[in-house]
């Protein structure tokens, strides 16, 4: 007898299985039919919870945007570390990711131009999110000593802008040099901030 879960629990499951999918053979060769065999569901099932191979690319970019984006909040509120400290990690986290090509698939797509205006929508959405939180991480290094700077609300905008747009830039440069490219990051935002990451 087949096990009857909970529909948010098997939306889950499909969500995770297309993850994986997408990564591994990316979006022309995922079909329908591999991620339901994958899961042993009928097709019914992932019917019930998506319209279209593209409705469940969508919720794939969605779930890993709200995922990295968890993960920067967490770096960026970690009190425990200086907040010098702390924009060092989220720079570091970026580059580490993009070392290891985290769900590569899904990421190679979004810079494609099929998908070029989903990127472009959760990209603003997790600035914007992440922007009030960077701006209270630049207003608490002001405070501690760290940074130097005038209004932490700009300088939130203005970093967030420029990595947003080196990321754009380079995304889909083969054999970019990361070591060189981060501590070049890392230079220009000592300069923004007026201080060193060394």
């Amino acid at each position: 007898m087949r096990q009857v879960k909970k529909p948010e629990v098997r939306k889950a499951e499909i969500v995770d299985a297309a993850i994986r999918s997408f990564s591994e053979r990316g979006y022309a060769a995922t079909t329908v039919d591999s991620i339901v065999g994958e899961l042993g569901v009928a097709k019914g099932c992932f019917y019930h919870h998506f319209g279209s191979k593209e409705q469940l690319f969508a919720a794939v970019v969605e779930v890993h945007a709200e995922r990295l984006c968890a993960r920067h909040l967490e770096i960026l509120r970690d009190t425990t570390r200086s907040p010098r400290d702390r924009l060092r990690a989220y720079i570091d986290h970026s580059y580490a990711m993009a070392e290891r090509g985290a769900a590569p698939g899904v990421v190679d797509m979004l810079h494609g131009e099929r998908f070029r205006e989903m990127h472009h929508r959760v990209v603003d959405e997790a600035v914007n999110v992440l922007r009030p939180v960077m701006a209270d991480l630049l207003a608490a290094g002001v405070s501690a000593g760290e940074f130097r700077l005038a209004d932490p609300e700009f300088t939130a905008v203005a970093l967030l802008g420029a990595l947003r747009e080196l990321h754009e830039h380079y995304a889909d440069r083969t054999g970019l040099d990361l070591v060189a490219h981060r501590a070049a990051v890392l230079e220009l935002l000592a300069r923004l901030l007026d201080t060193d990451f060394a």
